[in-house]
This record gives C-alpha cells, structure tokens and sequence, in this order.
C-alpha cells in the first residue's frame, strides 16, 4: 500500500505542477489559445467643420464714456474672418450725437449687404437720413457701407448687417461721417486707428 501512495503522491504532485503552469501560461497568453488583440486606439479627433457664418459684434462708446472727450471709439476695430463665410456684424452704439453727411452723399446707402439692407434696432433700411447718421463703417476694399444712426439720448442703437467675405486680404475701414474733433470734425478719432478706423482681415 505504502508505495502505491508514494506513486499516488508523485502523480498528484505532476499533475499540480502542470495545472500551476498551464495557469501561468493562460495568465501570460500562452495557453495554446491566441492571445487577445489590445484594445482598439480612440479614433484621433477630428477637426470640427468651419462655420459657414461668422458673428462679428462691435461697440461704439462715447468720448465720456472712455475718458476722452470728443473722442468717440469703435471698440474690437480689427477683427478676423474666413473667405467665403457670411459675416454678420452686429454694432451697438451709444453715441447719441448725430455727424450730418452732405445730400446727396453715398455713404447714407447700405451698400455690400445681403440685400442692400441692413437692420437698425431690427428693422430693415437701406438708407439712413443723412442729418441722422452718426457714424459709418466703410470697408471700400470689400465694397462694404454700413451706416449708423445716432442714438436715442441716454440710450443705444443696433445695427445689423450680413455680407459675404469672397476676397481674401487686409481691408482698412473708415467712418465716413465726419465725427471727431477740431473744426471739420475729421481730427483725433477720425485719423487714428482703433478709433474710428481699424482693419478687416479675411483669411483664405
């Protein structure tokens, strides 16, 4: 009996070595099985699609508000677009002073907007009465006139005005309306950019 128990043993003892390998094989991938593929890589982001409208906002602060007397400022006066999107610029004022344009001016037109038009406080014009205007915003590079009408006293003004950026470039804008200081009203703001003159870039 004894040996028997000897070779009962041995063969136990064999056969938990190789289930103790067969174990240590699985746990490395080894178990005559093929081993697990790793899990798949996150797709890369992709880019998300450029816009086909961009929104521009604008600001007209009086002289008083910035500290500077006479000196009215369209605040963001350089911005940024793409070739081929649709601008839509929206520009508040609160300059509640009027700069008259001569009859007959051109730049009483809303001219280079989708339609011809533009919306003044949400309703659509073409033209503003020249002893109304207050200021401009004029890109002649992009053929570009939009025309402000002076504020309610105490209050604000919006203008809204959609157009398409088709030409790639660094375009100045002007106020045509002569708002500024000294006896023509084209001094200090008028002639100094970030005030009543800055740049529209349009990448392509």
């Amino acid at each position: 009996m004894k040996p028997m128990t000897v070779a009962r043993t041995k063969v136990l003892a064999g056969v938990g070595v190789a289930a103790l390998a067969a174990v240590g094989l699985a746990g490395c991938g080894g178990s005559g099985q093929q081993a697990a593929s790793p899990p798949p890589k996150p797709a890369a982001a992709t880019q998300p699609a450029q816009s086909s409208v961009a929104h521009v906002a604008m600001t007209i602060k009086t002289g008083k508000m910035i500290g500077k007397p006479g000196w009215p400022q369209y605040s963001n006066a350089s911005w940024t677009v793409k070739k081929g999107q649709t601008v839509v610029l929206t520009i508040t004022s609160y300059d509640d002073g009027n700069a008259p344009l001569p009859n007959g001016s051109p730049f009483t037109q809303v001219q280079g907007t989708v339609g011809g038009t533009e919306l003044v406080n949400g309703s659509p014009v073409s033209s503003v009465a020249n002893q109304d205007v207050a200021h401009t915003f004029t890109v002649p590079g992009l053929g570009l006139n939009v025309v402000i009408p002076a504020a309610p006293k105490g209050g604000t003004v919006t203008v809204q005005a959609t157009f398409k950026a088709d030409k790639a470039g660094t375009f100045n804008w002007q106020c045509e309306a002569p708002c500024g200081t000294g006896s023509t009203g084209w001094g200090g703001p008028m002639a100094t950019p970030g005030y009543m003159q800055g740049t529209v870039t349009v990448q392509s």
